[in-house]
């Protein structure tokens, strides 16, 4: 006789029912790991300590790398800081060096998690340098990687050591925040890391964990499955220029100089190399200077009055192709301690154009004393009271277009006028907020995006909108919105690989469905909830109601969009991002009853809705999982069929309902 009981139990973990996955961190203070303990305590992702400085590798980095990834843990590296330097170029040198030096041992791959800083000490530098250090660090991995790394910090050191910045988070760079407390949620510095919240919670020190000969740090990701920041697949060819590589530091004999590689599209992971060289003082007439093949450079006598510039080139992968750039040209270099007069300026820069999306701004450098040779240009975006400026990027030209990111904020510009007598700096009046470009009528079906401005396009039935701001689509590229099976295709031809910034679907009515989007109409995936109209970096998708009630989902991908009841099969937010994979919590239990028959007991964990095919030995029963969670299992079968030591097996099949297969094969003996 066969009999199976089976039951769902709801999940629900952390703060207000959030689901949070469980990891740890390791490095070589842990010892031997027994990481196949590990995933069976349903911890499911690790980091590992790769590198610290310039010159310290962990001895352990690759064998907890190996173990953690062989049992299916979702592993990533991370690199502790040894901030140091004195003067901005060395002091970005010096983050440069590390960052290369981390890179070159933990060699991130796509599908792991995303590259760490760990930020614990100041090394010396005061709060300014320190905050160019981390940028620089960070910018430069990404420049390599096209990934941006998670900062790790307390919030007491984000505070004080980094006078609690929110550059970093505007930057794109998410938080692992490390707060030990058995408090529902941590403190966050900057603002709520600039309304992202955490990403990875370092909650403890002190997590007793199975595998481990003593206590380990214990994380959580602030979500079931970390699967969706896990490094994309990195393209493929090669790199080619986005921003132009850049020069840090004062054109004089004895002052380092730091070439910054600049910012590349492509093929990647990609590694840099440098070229100096010696130029006439307009910036013309250009020679390599033998030996000077470092991403830092000092400026020598045969220097004097010759501008300089690096070129960079950037390697891809194996047989991916190269590609090389120059930075522009410093001003002539000076003598050390040469007392020429220094420009100054009697007219202030001046800034011209209208503070919008889409809009090109203008400058005039003004008027200045000191016979300038050459000026220098850094746009910089600023709160919406004029002050926490921050240099934007790339921006170092006398014009600049304003983005999507620039929305709310006000722009400011710093011009450098450069002579003889050295560089002096002056600030154009600061802009107005920049305002979002206005949205037109919509187009039924489908628009052509045009240059600098927005657009919209309407679903045949009105049911829905797509709106985007200047620069969000490829100008030229067609936008268009279309019924497609069990909800909404919003796609964009030719089809990009992700959105600089995102399309914005908004339902007509009001709803409370799930929100599910999927990239290829298999696999749906629900669009997490995020506080305001700006999606997270780390997010391809997300969803929020604006004050009418109205529902935006917001997009960096062409996809689908649905709308899914709550509890139903199929309903994204009871689906794994992975498969559904089937897990023995503890031992399973076998006895021998009085009556000669047996008795197999155990308990499944599940972690999706899924349809289950259960048997022993003999006839397999069927169950519909409409919720993850615990699933008891109690399997009895008479003695003939299975006499004493006899071998078996307890088999699990589990589909879910997007066709994703999964099985559990348990083995026992008969008492």
């Amino acid at each position: 006789m066969l009999a199976v009981l089976v039951l769902a139990v709801a999940v629900a973990g952390g703060a207000q029912g959030a689901t949070y996955a469980n990891g740890v961190d390791v490095s070589h203070w842990q010892g031997p790991i027994q990481w196949l303990q590990v995933a069976s305590a349903s911890y499911t992702f690790a980091f590992g300590k790769a590198t610290e400085g310039k010159t310290l590798v962990d001895p352990t980095y690759s064998i907890n790398r190996s173990g953690a990834q062989t049992v299916g843990l979702r592993f990533g590296a991370y690199h502790f800081a040894r901030p140091g330097g004195s003067g901005d170029a060395a002091v970005i040198a010096n983050a440069i060096a590390q960052a290369d030096f981390f890179l070159d041992v933990a060699q991130p791959q796509a599908g792991e998690l995303p590259p760490v800083l760990d930020l614990e000490t100041k090394g010396g530098l005061p709060t300014a340098a320190l905050q160019t250090w981390t940028s620089a660090w960070l910018d430069h991995v990404a420049a390599r990687t096209g990934v941006d790394a998670l900062v790790y910090a307390s919030p007491n050191f984000w505070k004080t050591a980094l006078a609690d910045t929110t550059s970093v988070a505007d930057g794109g760079s998410p938080l692992w925040i490390a707060h030990w407390t058995a408090g529902a949620a941590p403190l966050v510095p900057a603002g709520n890391w600039s309304g992202l919240g955490w990403t990875f919670w370092q909650h403890t020190s002190k997590a007793s964990v199975p595998g481990f000969a003593h206590l380990v740090d214990g994380d959580r990701f602030r979500g079931p499955n970390p699967a969706g920041v896990a490094i994309s697949a990195y393209a493929a060819g090669a790199p080619a220029l986005n921003v132009p590589p850049t020069i840090v530091g004062t054109a004089q004999t004895g002052k380092t100089l730091a070439g910054l590689a600049g910012i590349w599209s492509g093929g990647k992971p990609v590694t840099f190399t440098y070229q100096w060289q010696r130029c006439d003082a307009a910036g013309a007439g250009c020679a390599p200077i033998a030996g000077a093949t470092a991403e830092t450079y000092l400026p020598v006598t045969d220097d004097v009055g010759h501008a300089l510039l690096v070129t960079v080139t950037a390697l891809g992968a194996t047989g991916s192709g190269s590609a090389s750039a120059s930075s522009p040209p410093t001003v002539a270099v000076a003598a050390i301690g040469s007392t020429a007069a220094r420009p100054a300026v009697t007219s202030a820069p001046a800034v011209t154009g209208t503070p919008q999306a889409g809009q090109t701004l203008t400058s005039s450098v003004g008027a200045w004393t000191g016979a300038p040779t050459g000026f220098a240009y850094q746009w910089r975006r600023c709160s919406d009271t004029g002050t926490a400026c921050v240099a934007i990027v790339g921006a170092a030209a006398s014009s600049y277009t304003l983005t999507p990111d620039d929305i709310g904020a006000t722009i400011s510009l710093v011009v450098t006028a450069t002579g003889k007598g050295g560089s002096t700096s002056a600030p154009a009046t600061t802009t107005a907020a920049v305002v979002a470009a206005p949205v037109p009528p919509a187009v039924v079906g489908s628009a052509v995006a045009q240059p600098g401005a927005a657009g919209a396009v309407s679903s045949a039935d009105g049911s829905a909108t797509v709106t985007w701001q200047p620069g969000a689509v490829p100008a030229g590229s067609t936008v268009s919105l279309s019924q497609s099976g069990k909800g909404l295709l919003v796609g964009v031809s030719p089809t990009p690989a992700q959105l600089p910034w995102p399309l914005d679907l908004v339902y007509a009515a009001p709803t409370t469905n799930v929100i599910g989007w999927s990239g290829g109409g298999k696999v749906w995936l629900v669009a997490p909830t995020v506080p305001t109209a700006a999606l997270p970096v780390t997010e391809l998708a997300g969803t929020y109601v604006d004050a009418n009630g109205l529902t935006h989902v917001l997009l960096r991908t062409p996809a689908r969009v649905g709308l899914f009841e709550h509890g139903v099969w199929g309903d994204p937010s009871l689906v794994a991002a992975g498969p559904p994979t089937p897990r023995l919590v503890g031992p399973l239990r076998v006895r021998r009853l009085r009556d000669g028959s047996v008795l197999v007991t155990g308990r499944l964990r599940v972690p999706s809705q899924a349809h289950l095919w259960i048997s022993v030995q003999g006839p397999t029963r069927q169950s519909l999982l409409r919720r993850p969670g615990a699933v008891p299992v109690r399997v009895r079968l008479s003695g003939r069929r299975l006499p004493h030591g006899a071998r078996a097996t307890l088999r699990v099949a589990a589909r879910d309902p997007w066709g994703r297969k999964a099985v559990l094969v348990a083995p026992f003996r008969a008492p």
